[in-house]
């Protein structure tokens, strides 16, 4: 799927991504890059809201498990269980969330196709301006069985 068709895919799936004009710069091999503009995305301040900025870090691993649990051709549905965000600096640009499989994602996938539910933790770094300026981690569940 390309960058486009899959930022349409999540546009469709996650509403709010369509709000923050969230796009896919990449996507496979085990890494995905996620960008949102700070236009839609303001605070008070003029700077980034602190929930679109962990929006974006939440979006970047949930698309990372979905993309790569159907390249592996396992069908199951992926939530988010626990959330963490550290907040380095102001943004004041666009920001870009990079995440990648983690070195458990053979055991989690093992365990999801024997047990039908495992639970993996997905880092992700935000940067804008070239600088890291969000840490985001994510504990997310995934279930077996078509996504509804």
């Amino acid at each position: 799927m390309s960058p486009e068709a899959y930022t349409e895919y999540l546009h469709r799936h996650i509403p709010l991504t369509a709000a923050m004009q969230l796009r896919v710069l990449r996507s496979g091999a085990g890494t995905v890059e996620l960008a949102a503009p700070l236009a839609p995305n303001l605070n008070h301040r003029g700077t980034a809201f602190g929930g679109s900025l962990v929006t974006l870090g939440i979006a970047s691993g949930w698309a990372l498990l979905q993309r790569s649990l159907a390249e592996a051709g396992v069908e199951a549905r992926i939530v988010v269980q626990k959330s963490e965000c550290e907040y380095l600096l102001p943004v004041e640009q666009e920001f870009v969330s990079s995440s990648r499989l983690p070195e458990e994602w053979p055991q989690f996938l093992d365990t999801l196709r024997k047990r039908g539910r495992a639970r993996i933790t997905v880092h992700s770094s935000l940067h804008s301006a070239g600088q890291e300026v969000v840490r985001h981690s994510g504990v997310f569940v995934a279930i077996a069985g078509p996504d509804q």
